[in-house]
């Protein structure tokens, strides 16, 4: 029984994961538009001015700055980073695939969403830091105002928000809101081990009394 249940859950999971990564994909230009709402106010708090302003066109965020670059001698134009957002959604169908596997209420789902928003939403604006502050060059560099032991910090918050938080993020948060289910599935393998304690009290006084 408790390997049927995990075996199901695991089977459920790979089933809903088709539909809800589809969806994820038709929902991809709206969900960058909200989240790069919140990216750009995380990079103003962080660097007021260096944003003026914001663009999307599908799911691609374009950052307005401040900096000015030279593409052909005598000509000054802005930089304007782009930033994929599906490169820092995608666990969003992987949590909502876990969840619907575990049978999770239809509001947990919506919690779930919004928990996750300030995860993605650190990896976008990060990766537009680490370009105008790590990748390009120094002139940009420069007046970025990002060097020095902030390079360090925006390097360790791009690994962070591109490697850590897309995959880590989604799971995290639905075990803190399946911990009921996650309970029973444990509770159910424990069972058999503890249902073999009174056989093997048995066994022993009947031997003792053999004896």
């Amino acid at each position: 029984m408790p390997r049927s249940q995990l075996g199901g859950f695991v089977v459920r999971t790979f089933l809903w994961l088709p539909p809800c990564f589809a969806l994820w994909v038709v929902c991809a230009p709206a969900l960058a538009g909200v989240l790069g709402v919140v990216a750009g106010a995380m990079v103003d708090l962080l660097y007021p001015g260096l944003v003026t302003a914001l663009e999307r066109q599908e799911s691609v965020l374009t950052f307005v700055t401040t900096i000015k670059v030279h593409p052909t001698p005598g000509a000054t134009a802005l930089l304007l980073p782009e930033v994929s957002a599906l490169l820092y959604t995608y666990g969003l169908p992987l949590y909502a695939a876990l969840a619907l596997a575990a049978r999770t209420k239809w509001w947990m789902l919506i919690v779930g969403a919004l928990l996750l928003a300030p995860f993605q939403a650190w990896g976008i604006a990060f990766d537009f830091l680490s370009q105008v502050g790590i990748k390009m060059s120094p002139e940009i560099t420069l007046q970025s105002g990002i060097y020095g032991a902030k390079r360090e910090a925006i390097a360790l918050g791009y690994q962070l928000g591109s490697l850590i938080f897309p995959t880590l993020a989604p799971v995290i948060v639905w075990a803190a809101g399946s911990r009921t289910f996650l309970a029973g599935l444990m509770t159910r393998h424990a069972a058999p081990a503890t249902a073999i304690a009174p056989d093997c009290q048995a066994e022993t006084s009947k031997a003792d009394g053999s004896k």
